[in-house]
């Protein structure tokens, strides 16, 4: 019978399929899935519908009306079976902050992006989000962060063996990045071999995802850098021609930047002006005042020759206007950015808040309040597993049952606070003397270890060091017959269980081998000579 979640899921399904397929969505099924799936039907698939229509208007141009729907994914995934997917959303809001050139919040949310994706071993855009790093810290100028976060994502690219048009095409634009980075800092024989890897590939069968923009930008510059001129200009003239095909720039402005330092290191400035003429009209359509800005920076310096006077002007005072609305539009988006971090910020106290809380209520469930060792119930559940492993592998298992000497008149003399405070004493000398093992409060003044795979002589020596430690805390009780302190006895058993042996025939044994010792003399260990 199908889920209700399985039911609205075929509409997120034919949106997956298609990032997976050719790496963008189709507005009128994006707009069909939010159509029929509600934050009230499904919280999690309502964030992940959330997250295509945001990952739509950026590929398609307009980043700046995405920001409301990426706060609506990832408040509604986090918590729910969709949080895997919260990583897009970190990562779709860093692309947003590093294209307007706010390098600090684009690290910033690209690094709880990568948390996410940690988290839930999603390689894929663990790799994504490193490429993203990579492109942040080659603008920088630190390039050996960059060489390490390229580096780490095609090592993961290459052994997550993703086969999806995405994928690949990630991988490709990663290895151009890359190879570019190299390039422009001089290692040209690693970028050499990035090179022949990418030409390989444009020979298989991703033509139709080839990303020739970044693929011949750098081609172009290792052919110019190599002194093959000829080839380095047929490069360039492919790259110009791709970028200037494009309707939009969506998240191809480091592509465009690259690109426009090529053609000034080639010193083909015709071509620079073309290309600035091309995007400029784009780059205002899609508001994009920081890319904006450094088009007029490119015009304004390597094409005065070409430009009248009264060009120059015209364009020197747009570029000192666009500089003035980019910093009161920085400082609206920065602010609406903060809001959203903050409104993020509360969804994730929540989260953490409710994960402290639910393990606190498994930490009890398992647990004896006053000890803080595990209870009984969670004693049986694991002594029944190690004996099941014990039988298989035929190792050992031991049993200890430690029990507090005349601790009813202790609490009939000093009161119940104080023996509530001896439990809990003998519980840390426990924890101290065996922390490896597996401790439990039996009941009353009785708790039990259970050890695995432990020689004989290592739990001998674990249970005169509980001994030792109970005595040496030098806890006054005045009315035992044992000692003017308080003092613990201790009876163990120690065997290899046979297929016949229960969990409870060695509990047996060893509460057997207590209460003889108890008998004879307190205070003291005594081991069970043989099962039985």
């Amino acid at each position: 019978m199908e889920t209700k979640e399985q039911g609205l899921s075929r509409w997120t399904d034919i949106l997956e399929k298609q990032i997976r397929d050719c790496g963008k969505v189709q507005l009128a099924d994006v707009q069909e899935a939010l159509a029929h799936i509600t934050e009230e039907s499904d919280k999690g698939l309502y964030g992940l519908c959330n997250y295509y229509m945001a990952y739509y208007l950026i590929k398609n141009g307009r980043s700046e009306e995405c920001l409301e729907y990426l706060k609506e994914c990832i408040r509604c995934m986090v918590g729910t079976s969709q949080e895997i997917h919260v990583s897009r959303g970190y990562n779709l809001f860093g692309v947003i902050a590093h294209s307007q050139n706010n390098l600090l919040m684009a690290v910033e949310q690209y690094n709880k992006a990568l948390d996410y994706a940690e988290e839930y071993q999603d390689h894929l855009m663990r790799n994504i989000i490193n490429s993203n790093m990579a492109d942040v810290y080659y603008r920088l100028g630190a390039y050996e962060r960059a060489f390490a976060c390229c580096r780490e994502s095609i090592k993961e690219f290459e052994l997550s063996g993703d086969d999806s048009a995405v994928g690949k095409e990630n991988y490709m634009m990663l290895l151009a990045s890359y190879g570019y980075c190299l390039t422009m800092a001089g290692e040209l024989e690693e970028a050499g071999k990035i090179r022949g890897r990418l030409a390989a590939m444009q020979e298989e069968r991703y033509g139709e995802i080839f990303p020739t923009l970044y693929v011949y930008t750098f081609f172009a510059l290792y052919s110019h850098r190599t002194g093959r001129d000829q080839e380095a200009f047929q490069h360039l003239q492919m790259a110009v021609e791709d970028a200037m095909a494009r309707q939009w720039l969506s998240g191809d402005s480091d592509g465009i930047l690259n690109l426009l330092d090529l053609m000034v290191e080639m010193k083909k400035f015709g071509y620079l002006k073309e290309v600035l003429d091309w995007v400029e009209p784009i780059a205002e359509e899609e508001r994009k005042d920081g890319l904006i800005l450094q088009l007029l920076f490119y015009r304004l310096k390597y094409c005065r020759d070409s430009m009248t006077e009264e060009q120059y002007k015209a364009d020197s005072r747009l570029f000192f206007k666009v500089q003035q609305a980019q910093t009161d539009s920085e400082a609206e988006v920065v602010l609406g950015m903060m809001e959203m971090c903050r409104c993020l910020w509360a969804v994730e106290e929540e989260k953490r808040q409710l994960e402290q809380e639910n393990l606190r209520l498994l930490h009890q469930v398992d647990h004896d309040e006053l000890s803080g060792l595990y209870n009984k119930r969670c004693l049986n559940r694991y002594t029944d597993e190690i004996f099941d492993r014990a039988k298989q592998e035929k190792k050992p298992v031991s049993i200890l049952f430690i029990d507090i000497d005349h601790f009813k008149q202790l609490n009939d003399r000093y009161g119940h606070q104080t023996g509530d405070a001896c439990i809990r004493a003998v519980a840390e000398s426990i924890r101290e003397s065996m922390p490896e093992d597996f401790a439990a409060r039996y009941g009353g003044d009785e708790f039990v270890v259970v050890a695995f795979d432990r020689t004989e002589e290592q739990v001998r020596g674990g249970a005169d060091r509980i001994v030792e430690k109970v005595k040496r805390r030098n806890i006054p009780h005045l009315d035992s017959p044992v000692s003017d302190v308080l003092t613990v006895t201790v009876g163990a058993i120690h065997a290899v269980p046979r297929s016949s042996s229960r969990s409870w025939d060695f509990m047996a044994a060893a509460d057997e081998t207590l209460y003889r010792q108890k008998k004879e003399r307190k205070g003291c260990a005594r081991f069970c000579a043989k099962l039985g």
